[in-house]
């Protein structure tokens, strides 16, 4: 015959079980923890985490609070003591407020969070110094981007290897041109001050910037008036003698001004040598360079250039109007009564 139960008793078993159990670790806990004190030892770390309340069956609202080690203790022998109802606190020990709201926690990680800014800004200074290495003081900084490069029709000799070579002509002369077009950029004054030249340097008539070029657009310049040399009588073709002396020391000075930038740059790139069947010593071959993206770096000069010839527009400060008529010197370089201390540049 099948026994009848009722289906409350069935539900409240599984509570009653639970029940068992906690009023079973109480009491263990309670004769572990006398047994750590009877022999003076330090009770475990387990034993001082909260233990929590449960609420009993029925309850209207499903709240959980925690027991500190010693209030536990203290209710080793009532089992209803880990089943009662959480309710309102009594003398501050059965309710904590949540652990993000303590003062301590906020502060820890407020520390935390301020030394892992530092740590970034750090990193994040420490990328730019390494990115800037060996870079010069200069607005450009920024735009120069290394890459691998293989020149165009680099191992022929033959005329007109680019829009740059060749007997002279108008379309050289405009390729050269257009190529310098954006020697001459606006400064700002913090560039001037980094090397201490307020006093000498040109500013420009308005913007409160300096007048300025990038060590590249020299380059530039003296690889033209070399070129223009080899071709004196249809550059230069009435100048004096003393003028073509001028010439010839504004290009030795171009000359060993090249000679530094080549060493300077120190491009790795590697040269092979090859056997031909027509010829009795070894060819030269080149492989790649490593160069600056300049289409990068010429849109940042052209952002910024400025005409220094414009006509009427600079003034030296006792002298006069630079360039009353917007243009500059046919030789290139400012005679001055000490040729080896300075020059001048034009186009």
């Amino acid at each position: 015959m099948a026994v009848k139960t009722d289906p409350s008793e069935e539900a409240e078993f599984p509570f009653l079980l639970i029940k068992f159990h906690l009023v079973s670790y109480g009491k263990e806990k309670a004769q572990t923890e006398a047994h750590f004190n009877r022999h003076n030892m330090m009770p475990s770390f387990y034993f001082k985490l909260p233990q929590w309340k449960w609420p009993i069956r029925g309850s209207a609202r499903g709240i959980y609070t925690y027991l500190s080690a010693d209030q536990t203790s203290t209710d080793q022998d009532s089992g209803e003591s880990l089943l009662e109802k959480a309710g309102p606190c009594i003398g501050g020990k059965c309710c904590h407020r949540p652990f993000y709201r303590d003062a301590r926690f906020l502060v820890a990680h407020f520390a935390i969070f301020s030394i892992y800014v530092f740590i970034l800004l750090l990193v994040g200074h420490s990328a730019q110094n390494l990115r800037y290495h060996g870079l010069p003081y200069s607005p450009a900084r920024g735009y120069i981007t290394f890459q691998e490069t293989s020149f165009s029709l680099e191992d022929r000799i033959q005329d007109h290897a680019s829009p740059f070579t060749g007997k002279p002509s108008e379309e050289v002369d405009q390729a050269w041109h257009d190529l310098l077009n954006d020697e001459n950029i606006l400064l700002e004054p913090e560039y001037i001050r980094h090397y201490n030249r307020e006093d000498s340097s040109v500013e420009v008539p308005e913007h409160g910037h300096y007048l300025g070029t990038l060590n590249v657009y020299h380059e530039l310049h003296c690889l033209k008036r070399i070129r223009q040399y080899m071709y004196m009588d249809y550059y230069f073709p009435s100048i004096s003698e003393h003028q073509k002396e001028i010439n010839r020391l504004h290009n030795e000075h171009c000359i060993d001004f090249l000679r530094q930038s080549a060493m300077c740059h120190g491009d790795i790139g590697l040269i092979t040598y090859s056997w031909h069947a027509d010829q009795l010593m070894p060819i030269a071959n080149a492989t790649s360079h490593q160069c600056v993206d300049w289409n990068k770096l010429s849109h940042f000069t052209r952002s910024r250039s400025v005409d220094m010839m414009r006509p009427n527009w600079l003034r030296h400060p006792t002298k006069g109007v630079a360039y009353p008529d917007g243009e500059g010197d046919n030789i290139g370089a400012a005679e001055s009564p000490h040729l080896d201390n300075g020059h001048g540049h034009g186009h």
